[in-house]
């Protein structure tokens, strides 16, 4: 999330900003990164654009109420009232300046919204600044589009930020209608009183930003795969993000006899100090165990592969059906072997005879 600077600003405003249009193009990202230039997450003063503001928390969660696009949005907590945050976006037209945002407040949530151009009638080293309060009731989502906001207008020196002249009011297209069409940026958050809210479906610059849930990876390791009957085996769980870093998701175990059904093992596990689960449990019989990882705010419910955990076959007893003899026996050793065309009772005789040497 980035803060807006003045001398950004001023630079901005000087040169058409806006690459090829991606129309109709949904992005997801699961966080308030979009990975783009010309549109990302800022956040600005309420009462002044160019004012020192605080940046918010930030998490991906589930809802409130039924998100506008997927299943999950990007959640604001601002850390004082006063600063705004919400999408800033490039645009290469005033009078087609049609961003848009979706914002749900279970307390509602007071904004504003800002609009910098520069037009065919301000002076050099000027620019025409809008600004328009903004609001999202508790209850729903509200969907705030800058082409139907009235703006009041100001002519503003780009270096000091000091009003020049006041302009009226106006949507942009009303504006640029009289005082000419012009590069420049607009910026529209939440957050003015200080209450949590959340973002989603950011709609700026030919593209659709929907915030949704990290992809997560669910691993498993058994200390060993063959026990005695009873005995204790160790197994080990991951939770990993794209990046490779353990996150200490907590993991429920799952076991089933092979080719049965799947249920869970004890109580969810926690993760130690170091981001790893771990859990002692018996084996009575060859077993195949899974870690289930439950849906959270920020990631959807996931499963580990499956790992087998074979019994060994007591002295004298035969492997179970399937699994491999005891190592250092051959298959089918310490069993008589008949041959073609010999009798049961001819074999225990020929078995029972002294070796020759």
């Amino acid at each position: 999330m980035r803060g807006l600077l003045a001398v950004v600003a001023t630079a901005a405003l000087t040169v058409a900003l806006t690459g090829p249009a991606r129309a109709g193009e949904t992005r997801t990202v699961s966080g308030p990164a979009t990975g783009d230039a010309d549109v990302y997450l800022t956040y600005v003063r309420c009462d002044g654009l160019f004012g020192a503001a605080s940046a918010p928390q930030s998490r991906i969660n589930l809802g409130p109420y039924a998100a506008p696009l997927g299943r999950r949005s990007l959640g604001l907590v601002p850390t004082t009232a006063g600063s705004a945050t919400g999408p800033y976006t490039t645009f290469d037209s005033l009078a087609g300046l049609d961003s848009s945002l979706s914002v749900a407040s279970t307390a509602g949530s007071q904004g504003v919204s800002w609009v910098m151009a520069v037009t065919r009638t301000s002076p050099v080293g000027t620019a025409w600044r809008g600004r328009a309060t903004v609001a999202a009731p508790s209850g729903s989502w509200t969907t705030v589009s800058t082409a139907r906001l009235t703006y009041d207008w100001s002519l503003v020196e780009l270096a000091s930020g000091k009003v020049v002249d006041a302009a009226g009011r106006g949507t942009p297209a009303q504006f640029a209608a009289e005082h000419g069409d012009g590069t420049g940026f607009a910026v529209t958050g939440f957050g003015c009183d200080g209450n949590a809210f959340n973002l989603d479906a950011v709609r700026a610059s030919g593209s659709t930003f929907d915030f949704e849930g990290v992809r997560l990876t669910t691993s498993i390791a058994a200390g060993r795969q063959e026990v005695r009957s009873g005995e204790e085996v160790e197994l080990t769980g991951r939770v990993t993000d794209a990046s490779g870093r353990l996150t200490g998701d907590p993991l429920v175990l799952e076991s089933r006899a092979p080719g049965g059904a799947w249920s869970p093992v004890g109580k969810p596990v926690l993760a130690d100090r170091d981001g790893v689960a771990r859990v002692a449990v018996p084996v009575t019989e060859t077993t195949e165990f899974r870690w289930h990882r439950p849906e959270g705010q920020y990631a959807d419910e996931g499963w580990s592969d499956a790992v087998t955990v074979r019994v060994a076959p007591e002295q004298g007893q035969a492997p179970e059906q399937g699994q491999a003899p005891e190592e250092g026996q051959a298959p089918g050793q310490g069993e008589a072997t008949q041959q073609p065309g010999e009798s049961r009772e001819d074999q225990r005789q020929a078995a029972s005879a002294p070796s020759k040497r």
